[in-house]
């Protein structure tokens, strides 16, 4: 197999001593610079993430005064048909069983 880089139209490999940075190392200030660019895509790239976070309840609760005053509607009222809903399945319960009639086998 020849020294040929298939991915870039068969360009000439750079590896090893072909590469133009063969031996040479980058300065002090150029390696500081590299990690001044890093640190500040990092930090770019960190209130970006942090802009795109879905709002908890109680932040959202927080700017929505009425939501919170509807949700806490919704709950009483679906407790109150709860407790409606308990109490008539407790009347049949009790209702069935006082008027069970009682079979005596033969």
């Amino acid at each position: 197999m020849n020294d040929t880089n298939t991915n870039q139209n068969s360009r000439p490999s750079r590896k090893g001593n072909l590469n133009p940075m063969w031996g040479r190392h980058h300065s002090t200030i150029t390696r500081q610079k590299q990690s001044d660019a890093a640190i500040r895509r990092n930090q770019e790239y960190k209130k970006w993430k942090d802009s795109q976070k879905p709002m908890t309840m109680a932040e959202f609760l927080g700017e929505n005064p009425s939501v919170e005053q509807y949700i806490k509607t919704l709950v009483k009222e679906e407790t109150n048909r709860l407790d409606k809903l308990i109490k008539e399945e407790i009347k049949k319960f009790v209702w069935n069983k006082q008027h069970q009639t009682i079979s005596i086998p033969l």
